[in-house]
């Protein structure tokens, strides 16, 4: 069994600074690959007894034969990569989010996204909130949202005044990153007051909003930079509306004509 295997296996018995330590391995196992345990444990401000406890705790001897394990799993052959010296630096940006998506892509529950799409296909109502950065992705996934199904809003905070509606035919979608807005954590657990489907994109299963969802997609970006998070968020999102659009058989309302002086 990988180290990946090992580590998703024993997740959920893992203590909360454990499980900080797991997360980091499984979104970007090259630190571990490559560096000691004493400088994986201040990259990630923990100790570095907590580091060799996670190796125990997943069932390794220690911190030298997970990073074993880890190396091991990392190494391929294959063709080296292509020169970037020649290349536009705008072009290697885009690259460099091609790779965030491809990687991202793979690790991604699947099973969760799916359940997404039935719950809000179901929905009475939708309410989307995005605080801060997250209002971006809220804004633009309420529009395309309310396009196909015509029951979604997004949550303004200058003029909203929290979660009203009652009862679990009515779904709220959370968008929830590093440093978690306060304001976002509050209207997650009214909403889970409010008997509400509670559904949450966040980028860690140690978010803070995590206990109030019904159904949680991370996106594990290793790194907390905001212009590396946009391109796989929109990516994931655009999934999501394409199966909705194809499950009530609109999929030419994803890009309409009728609002255009260019048909």
């Amino acid at each position: 069994m990988t180290y990946y295997a090992k580590t998703k296996k024993e997740y959920e018995q893992l203590t909360p600074g454990l499980k900080k330590v797991a997360e980091v391995l499984l979104h970007n196992p090259i630190l571990f690959a490559t560096h000691p345990a004493k400088q994986i444990a201040q990259v990630l401000d923990v100790s570095e007894t907590m580091v060799v406890r996670f190796s125990k705790a997943i069932g390794y001897d220690g911190f030298g034969s997970l990073q074993d394990d880890v190396q091991r799993s990392l190494l391929t052959i294959g063709p080296p990569e292509e020169e970037t010296a020649d290349k536009h630096p705008f072009s290697v940006v885009m690259e460099s989010d091609s790779k965030n998506i491809i990687q991202i892509a793979d690790s991604l529950e699947w099973d969760v996204a799916e359940k997404i799409v039935e719950c809000l296909v179901a929905a009475d109502t939708i309410k989307v909130v995005g605080y801060y950065q997250s209002f971006a992705y809220a804004h633009w996934f309420t529009v395309l949202l309310n396009t196909l199904l015509g029951n979604t809003a997004l949550y303004r905070p200058e003029t909203d005044i929290g979660i009203t509606k009652q009862g679990n035919n009515h779904c709220v979608v959370i968008f929830s990153y590093y440093r978690y807005a306060l304001g976002t954590i509050r209207l997650a657990e009214e909403a889970r007051q409010n008997g509400n489907e509670v559904i949450l994109i966040t980028d860690s299963l140690s978010s803070p909003v995590v206990e109030y969802g019904d159904h949680t997609l991370v996106i594990p970006i290793a790194q907390k930079s905001v212009l590396e998070k946009g391109p796989v968020t929109f990516s994931v999102l655009n999934s999501l509306l394409l199966h909705i659009a194809q499950r009530i058989g609109k999929l030419d309302l994803i890009n309409p004509t009728n609002n255009y002086y260019i048909k």
